[in-house]
């Protein structure tokens, strides 16, 4: 089983409370990822002298704050596709295809990391 979990990032909620699932521990409100900016000593000396920020805000959409959420290192991705098909319907389909996009781009962004693991089941 693939089960996607998230990575010791800053992140924050801001927003309402979109379409969301009765789980616990899941709001529906809107995440926004923090992430340090990685500059050389040139380019922070420019940025202090700038007044840049020292930090990149991402802010996600719904269906990916939704998806941010249920990424918790317990439910595996077919879950995830369930959850999210059953809450966003026809707007996420094709669910797998997406969701697995989305997946890709937090990975790639190192804000994820992707376990395989097998689950004791009961027969």
């Amino acid at each position: 089983m693939i089960i996607p979990e998230r990575n010791s990032v800053d992140w924050v909620y801001f927003g309402p409370a979109g379409p969301h699932p009765e789980l616990d521990g899941v709001t529906g409100r809107r995440v926004r990822i923090i992430q340090p900016k990685n500059l050389s000593k040139y380019e922070s000396v420019i940025a202090n002298l700038l007044g840049a920020p020292k930090v990149v805000n991402r802010d996600l959409d719904d269906l990916n704050s939704l998806l941010w959420e249920l990424i918790d290192g317990q439910r595996d991705f077919n879950e995830i596709c369930i959850i999210m098909e059953s809450t966003f319907h026809e707007r996420i389909i094709p669910t797998a295809e997406r969701i697995s996009a989305s997946l890709d781009q937090l990975l790639s962004l190192g804000y994820i990391g992707i376990g395989n693991t097998e689950r004791d089941e009961v027969a």
